[in-house]
Parts: C-alpha cells; sequence; structure tokens
C-alpha cells in the first residue's frame, strides 16, 4: 500500500519493488494534485537511483547476521526527517486502499455515490456495500441482495462510509478482544449501550477495570461468575446503576461465516443482580447438602455452586444422536429476560439424565440429583417457574434457609424432617412428593443394607430404572418394609409411619406427575443421610450406588 518494502536482495527490492510503486501512481484513489506530486516523487527518484541504490547497499552491509530490513521512503524537512505515516499524501494512499477492501468483493465493486450513510447518517460521497466486518452478512447468494438480486447494488442494503466502515474495524477487534466470551460449547459477544443519560465512557472504564485487575480476577471465587469462563465480567456490571443495558450476542463462528444462535437485548445491571442474588441465596442453601451428602471423594471434584454449566448438564450439545443445543439457549435467553419457563419440560429432561447415571449403575446419581434440585431451585427463586396450564407455579418462597447438618443431627427423626420441608416449603407443597421423597429415602437404606450384608443390591430391579408413578410407590412401601424385617434390620419402623401418614393425607390420583415423583423419589435417595438413625451411626455402613 505504501513505498514500505522487506529486503530480500538490496538491488531487487529497490528496482523492481520500491521503485515500481511508484510507476502505479494513477490506480491510487487520490486527487489530481495528489497524483501529480507523486508523479513527480516517482521521476525523481528514479533519476538519482545509482545514488541512492549505493549508499542502501553501504548501509545494508552494516547488517549484522540474521537482522532483518526494510526499505521506505522518509522526507527531510527543515532538518527534521518526516516519515510517511506524517506525510498527508500516503495517509491518503492508505485510507483509499482501504475502503477498497469495503467496494469490492466476489469480482465485482459495490459503491454508491452521494448516498446516505447507514451509521453516521449523512450523506457522503461514496458509501459502501462489503463494509459489514462480520462474516454473518454475506451477499453470496442473490436472495440476499436488494435492488434487483445484483450485487453491485448490494449497497443499498448497507449503505457505509469509509470512516464509518473503519470504526466498525476498531469497534470489532476491541469487542472480539474485551468482550467475547467462552459459554458451554457457544461464544458469546457482550455489547453494552447507553440507556439515558449516561457517558460511554464510564462503561469502558468498567470494563477497564476488569483488565487492570485480570491476575486478581482470574483467581476470585467461581461463586461469583455465572459461567466458567475466568474472564466473565458479569460480576462487575451487575454493581453499576441502570444507566445502561447490555445485548449478549451468541454466536459460532470461522474465518468464513458468522453465525448468530441468539441475541439478548436490553439486559440491565439490575437484571443481573436479580441473577446472582438467585445464585447466592441457592449456594447457601446448599452448603447443607454438599457438606452432608456428598462423600469426601466427590468433595475433591465436585463444585456445587451454580453457573449455567448446571443447566447444560441436562441439555447436552450432543446425547443419542441430537442435539439440545436449541432449547438451551432458549432458556438461556428466558432466565436472562425473566420469561417463563415449563417447570414440567426442566423435571423431565432433569429425569432422562439421572436415569441414564442410574441404569449404568457406574457412579452414585447424587451429583446429578443435586444439580437438577439446584437447578430448580434457581428458577423457582427467580419466580420463572410456568405450570404448563398457562398459570405461573409458585417456588420461590421458602421458609428457613440456615439449616445446619449438626443442628439437624441433634433433632428427633419428626422434627428433622419437618425442619427440612420447612427450609424447603415451596418444593414440597404436597404430602405425595412428601411421600415420595421420604421413601426413596427408606429405599436407600434397604440397598445399603443389602449391599452391606451381600454385595449386590438386588432391590434395585423393583425401582424399574426410576419409572416411579403413584401406584408404583404406594405398593413399593410394604415390601421394602418385608426385606427390612428379613434382614432383620428395620431401624426406620418412624420413618414408615411418617411415610404412610402422609399416603394417607395425600388421598387418591395424585397431581403430581410421573416425572415428578421420579425425582422427588430419588431426590430422597440421595439426601437420605439428612435423616440417618441412630443405629446406623453406631455401626457404619458402606454406601450402595444409589
Amino acid at each position: 500500500m505504501t513505498p514500505t518494502c522487506r529486503i530480500t536482495e538490496i538491488e531487487k527490492t529497490f528496482n523492481k519493488k520500491f521503485l515500481r510503486w511508484f510507476n502505479n501512481y494513477e490506480n491510487y484513489q487520490l486527487t489530481k494534485e495528489e497524483l501529480v506530486s507523486l508523479q513527480k516523487m516517482g521521476l525523481e527518484l528514479k533519476a538519482e537511483k545509482d545514488r541512492i541504490l549505493a549508499e542502501l547497499k553501504e548501509k545494508f552491509s552494516y547488517k549484522k547476521s540474521g537482522e532483518n530490513g526494510i526499505i521506505t521512503l522518509g522526507i527531510e524537512s527543515d532538518e527534521k526527517l518526516r516519515y510517511l505515516i506524517d506525510i498527508p499524501i500516503f495517509r491518503n494512499v492508505l485510507l483509499g486502499k482501504g475502503c477498497e477492501k469495503f467496494s469490492n468483493k466476489y469480482g465485482v465493486e459495490s459503491i454508491g455515490r452521494n448516498s446516505r450513510c447507514a451509521i453516521c447518517m449523512e450523506i457522503k460521497k461514496e458509501v459502501y456495500g462489503f463494509a459489514i466486518p462480520w462474516a454473518f452478512h454475506t451477499f453470496d447468494k442473490p436472495g440476499f441482495i436488494a435492488g434487483g438480486f445484483d450485487i453491485c447494488e448490494s449497497w443499498k442494503n448497507t449503505p457505509i462510509c469509509c470512516d464509518c466502515a473503519g470504526s466498525l474495524e476498531v469497534g470489532k477487534k476491541y469487542i472480539e478482544e474485551s468482550l467475547s466470551f467462552d459459554f458451554y460449547g457457544f461464544r458469546y459477544l457482550l455489547v453494552p449501550k447507553l440507556v439515558v443519560g449516561g457517558n460511554l465512557k464510564d462503561i469502558l472504564d468498567i470494563i477497564s477495570a476488569r483488565d487492570l485487575n485480570r491476575k486478581q480476577r482470574l483467581s476470585r471465587e467461581m461463586k461469583r461468575r455465572l459461567t466458567a469462563d475466568e474472564n466473565e465480567i458479569l460480576d462487575l456490571l451487575e454493581e453499576e446503576k441502570d444507566f445502561f443495558s447490555n445485548s449478549l450476542i451468541f454466536y459460532r463462528g470461522t474465518q468464513s461465516s458468522f453465525r448468530i444462535l441468539l441475541l439478548i437485548d436490553g439486559i440491565l445491571p439490575s437484571r443481573l443482580r436479580a441473577l446472582f442474588k438467585a445464585k447466592e441465596t441457592v449456594d447457601e442453601r446448599f452448603k447443607v447438602y454438599y457438606d452432608a451428602i456428598l462423600s469426601d471423594a466427590q468433595k475433591e471434584k465436585v463444585h456445587l455452586e451454580f453457573n449455567f454449566g448446571v443447566l447444560r448438564r441436562f441439555f447436552h450439545a450432543e446425547s443419542r444422536n441430537r442435539t439440545y443445543d436449541k432449547i438451551f439457549l432458549e432458556i438461556v435467553n428466558k432466565i436472562f429476560v425473566g420469561n417463563n419457563i415449563d417447570y414440567h419440560l426442566l423435571v423431565d429432561f432433569i429425569m432422562r439424565e439421572i436415569r441414564d447415571v442410574f441404569i449404568k449403575e457406574e457412579y452414585s446419581t447424587n451429583v446429578t440429583t443435586l444439580n437438577g434440585f439446584m437447578l430448580l431451585q434457581f428458577i423457582g427463586e427467580l419466580d420463572l417457574f410456568r405450570d404448563g396450564k398457562g398459570g405461573i407455579k409458585k417456588m420461590g418462597e421458602n421458609g428457613i434457609v440456615d439449616l445446619k447438618t449438626e443442628e439437624l443431627e441433634e433433632l428427633p427423626l419428626k422434627e428433622r424432617i419437618e425442619r427440612f420441608f420447612g427450609a424447603n416449603k415451596a418444593f414440597f407443597d404436597g404430602d405425595a412428593k412428601k411421600a415420595a421423597f421420604l421413601e426413596g429415602g427408606l429405599a436407600q437404606n434397604l440397598l445399603n443394607i443389602q449391599w452391606n450384608k451381600r454385595k449386590s443390591t438386588p432391590f434395585r430391579a423393583k425401582l424399574h430404572g426410576l419409572k416411579m408413578n403413584e401406584s408404583l410407590i404406594k405398593r413399593l412401601l410394604p415390601e421394602i418394609q418385608n426385606k427390612l424385617e428379613e434382614y432383620d434390620s428395620n431401624y426406620y419402623r418412624e420413618l414408615e409411619e411418617i411415610i404412610a401418614a402422609h399416603f394417607v393425607q395425600s388421598g387418591v390420583n395424585w397431581k403430581e406427575t410421573d416425572d415428578e415423583l421420579s425425582f422427588y423419589f430419588v431426590l430422597g435417595m440421595d439426601m437420605h443421610k439428612l435423616f440417618r438413625n441412630v443405629k446406623e451411626e453406631e455401626k457404619p455402613q458402606e454406601e450402595a450406588l444409589a
């Protein structure tokens, strides 16, 4: 673009690259006067080429082995050397060459003259058709083009002047370097914009603070993040006032394409605060479950804290030759903007994952189950559940949230259970759910006894792969009791009485779906440690896989 050449062979580079640049002066987008000036420069250089080449060879001989060199042009004026960047004519050459890429593509030229720029809204001498810097904006197919499907007329779709096109390029680079983040198989761009009465510099200062404190932020606890990306800055933005909003552009991109998968627009800092508040509430509530339910080996690997990876666990990029990317992003969108989410849909997908783990018998279901419970609690805290019948399922009103394992252990069994249900009353709002939950705990106790006595758990087959329903749950209670009596290990008569009481109070024709009952049942299996019997504690047992 300018007479600056990397040296290979000094004479060849000078004659065939440096001087030849001035032979093409008529191709540069310059004024008539500037073209004349370039022509004169070229003629003067050619007249003095022998002297200049001799000086270049002498200077090049001083180069150390392994060093590279370039030839460029400088102009001395008033005993001061001016480089190309200081000379307006060469800056204009660069500008003109830069604008060429905005107007030439696919072997054609698309330029509108004396037309309005779509960005600055001013009438400009030229506007260009290929100035959008992201590859989602293409005209390689005629159907994308307004104005008779003629690619030369594509500037009418997005007329952009050279100045604004340059700003777009700079903005693209800034966003991709500073505001692009990972999101569980996707990437998203975070684009802030002013709402009312704000200063854009204030927003950029917030982002710059992230960069200045990057080392400190990389080491911050995961509890301050909604994603697994260590560079995420949503927790910084949620601390601000609502003088700006944010757009999240989820995309997948390669060098040749940029595919926008989801645009979430208008996210205010106050909305981010609501998300972080719900996250903090749920994380605090789950401390007791983390301490009491997970094994020491699991605690070394598992962080029981909410982020969007919990949601992704149940909506895989690929599972059974299907992808759930679309539904995953739809739920992400609803969480950010505050739209209602189908409660039964989430329970369905949670149970699919739990059943897969249960059937494989390789790992305990407790981590998967607790993640499902955490997801439901998080959505409930945001009050977003739709009940499937057009109404809102209220699940955000819990009771006591400061459950402590040591406090539970000191209480009689009945009070322990009541305290647990009180702390989670939004989720245990019916006797059928309580009965299914407690019976799941009882079933796990039986499995543990079988494992310790015979190193097998034949009663697992009676659980039908965790495909529970009202009839099966009611039938299982006497079967579990009989087995416990056979093993001479029925330490759970008080628990059995409580379950039976809930059966009576629940009546018949339960309103809960089969997936709901299945979830509450396996949740009880995985939380059975919260309700340990004194005789169990006297004789520690190995845990059978739930």
